[in-house]
């Protein structure tokens, strides 16, 4: 039997030679359905594509870099169950393409600046996927002052345009804040990541801004900053409840994070939904086994991370930054009632 060819696989789907190249390399150009098509054809026929004498003709290395951010602290114990769903869906949406995810781990900023050196130096991949976008981010500099096709899990405040993903976090804090001020919350905590991070301040800004609304001054000592890790939740717990005049509910950015206050909440003997309202922002749908399950803002993570593999690839065809732009938002999973404010937060 012939070794199928491009021409072959033309004849069979009745699409044009410059059709078929253009789907099997993934460009944006075709339409999703008919490079499924000439997909299903070309595995059908068995065609394979050379891609060593691929690589030597287009001088492309046919990967996608992913930086994944590993803790230094190896106790932290929530490290990975994010990412695992993220990658996931970024090689989703990478199958049925040439291109191959390589993962790189890095500790810190000046790890990542060192690694993404290697890669556009040395050609380790054609493009890059981040997360974790700070303000004034060296890493997008860098990045766009060596034309480097890049897609960001954040926005960030480059005056020069580039393809992200991002949670609404700015809309699911306004949001939780409202809420609770509807139940007649005056004391509402926010247990937030790090200020270098973009949305840090996308979270404060929404929380700031619902308390605006209901006439309430935002209280900075109701503002606690660190790591998004469950014993970054216990701390602001701890913090939080020696205060002289303590919060009644409390938003955690994430659901690790939401864990810390419920263990501490519960160790300090704390009546989580009577004595402290806890909301999460950040849903990865773990949080519906916690003890109790708080009510959450959730956002799919697949879907999120599938469209940061698919805008990488239009990123590479060279799409406009503006077909690659998306912000999610994210939808409320109520699992508790609504708890009016108490009288006081007491230990048992």
């Amino acid at each position: 039997m012939a070794r199928a060819t491009i021409k072959s696989i033309a004849k069979e789907t009745g699409y044009s030679v410059g059709t078929v190249s253009n789907a099997l390399r993934g460009a944006a150009s075709v339409k999703e359905k008919t490079r499924q098509e000439i997909q299903a054809a070309a595995t059908r026929l068995g065609y394979r594509v050379n891609m060593d004498g691929l690589k030597l003709r287009t001088n492309k290395s046919y990967r996608i870099a992913v930086l994944v951010s590993v803790s230094p602290d190896a106790a932290e114990e929530w490290e990975g169950v994010e990412f695992t769903r993220i990658l996931a869906g970024i090689s989703a949406a990478l199958q049925g393409s040439r291109y191959e995810m390589s993962v790189f781990n890095v500790a810190d900023i000046p790890d990542a600046m060192a690694t993404l050196a290697r890669i556009v130096q040395d050609g380790l991949a054609d493009g890059v996927i981040f997360s974790g976008t700070l303000h004034g981010d060296p890493r997008i500099v860098y990045l766009q002052q060596n034309a480097f096709p890049f897609v960001t899990m954040g926005m960030s405040d480059s005056e020069t345009p580039h393809a992200f993903v991002d949670f609404d976090s700015q809309a699911a804090a306004f949001d939780a804040t409202a809420r609770l001020v509807r139940l007649g919350h005056r004391r509402i905590a926010l247990v937030n990541p790090p200020t270098e991070l973009i949305y840090a301040r996308q979270r404060q800004t929404g929380y700031e801004q619902a308390l605006a609304n209901a006439q309430i001054a935002p209280d900075p000592a109701l503002i606690f900053n660190g790591p998004t890790t469950a014993r970054t939740g216990q701390h602001s717990f701890d913090a939080l409840m020696r205060l002289p005049d303590r919060p009644t509910a409390c938003i955690c950015a994430n659901e690790a994070m939401t864990l810390g206050v419920l263990s501490a909440a519960h160790a300090a003997g704390f009546q989580v939904g009577r004595d402290l309202v806890v909301i999460s922002t950040d849903d990865l749908q773990l949080s519906r086994y916690f003890v109790p399950p708080p009510s959450t803002y959730y956002v799919p993570i697949e879907e999120t991370s599938r469209l940061l593999g698919e805008y990488m690839l239009k990123a590479l065809d060279g799409a406009d930054p503006s077909e690659t732009q998306k912000k999610i938002r994210a939808t409320l999973i109520e699992r508790q009632p609504d708890t009016p404010a108490p009288q006081t937060a007491s230990i048992k």
